[in-house]
């Protein structure tokens, strides 16, 4: 990634992950131009780029920009703001990076369940009724709604794999329908899922949910 990110577009880089493994392989560093982090302007660097690379240092020096946080470290700030409080806006997640950046701490939000570290029950319910996931990355909730009667028996063979059942309990979710096949999968995971019901001409019904309140709606491609 070589273009200049405002705080936004950074976190829904981060975002645009599957998950904390996919944050590793993409990206090193989280560089920043100095001063309020939600006038900032963010750069990701690639995670092979090494600090004293010519060419970083060079594309640092010429927009200003200092190291900031890894890049794994900068989605464990999100993540845990977005546990504490799933409605979260861009200034709270600037006020968690500004906070972590100068103490090397999380910011702990005021209300939350001390003992669990995350938000009540009702807080997350809301944010979910609103489309926004758990995470700060895409989710899914996958569901075999309905399934013409020639395919009952490819599906319960899916249904089988995918929840580790027998073939016979497969077929009786199958006959007795909805059957729910994943919350909150990552992508990766519902994507598969649903490769294999399209090949046997069987439509899922699914609800992706978004990492940040702003963003639309997720979607599997």
């Amino acid at each position: 990634m070589t273009e200049l990110l405002a705080l936004g577009q950074a976190l829904e880089a981060i975002a645009g992950c599957s998950n904390d493994r996919d944050v590793w392989d993409r990206y090193g560093w989280v560089y920043a131009t100095d001063g309020d982090e939600r006038d900032a302007r963010f750069w990701l660097s690639d995670h092979d780029a090494e600090h004293d690379d010519p060419s970083v240092e060079a594309f640092a020096a010429q927009h200003a920009l200092s190291t900031y946080l890894e890049a794994a470290t900068f989605a464990d700030v999100l993540e845990v703001q977005k546990r504490q409080r799933p409605l979260s806006t861009l200034d709270d997640y600037a006020q968690a990076l500004a906070y972590y950046s100068e103490y090397d701490a999380f910011l702990q939000v005021a209300g939350i369940d001390e003992a669990l570290g995350e938000a009540t029950a009702e807080a997350r319910q809301a944010a979910r009724a609103l489309g926004v996931g758990r995470g700060i990355f895409a989710a899914f909730d996958v569901v075999l709604v309905q399934c013409p009667a020639s395919k009952v028996k490819d599906a319960a063979r899916i249904v089988a794999a995918v929840l580790d059942v027998p073939v016979g309990r497969a077929l009786a979710l199958c006959r007795d329908l909805p059957v729910e096949l994943g919350r909150d999968l990552e992508r990766p995971r519902a994507a598969a899922i649903a490769a294999d019901f399209q090949a046997a001409g069987i439509t899922l019904e699914m609800r992706g949910y978004r990492a940040f309140p702003w963003m639309e709606a997720p979607a599997l491609g």
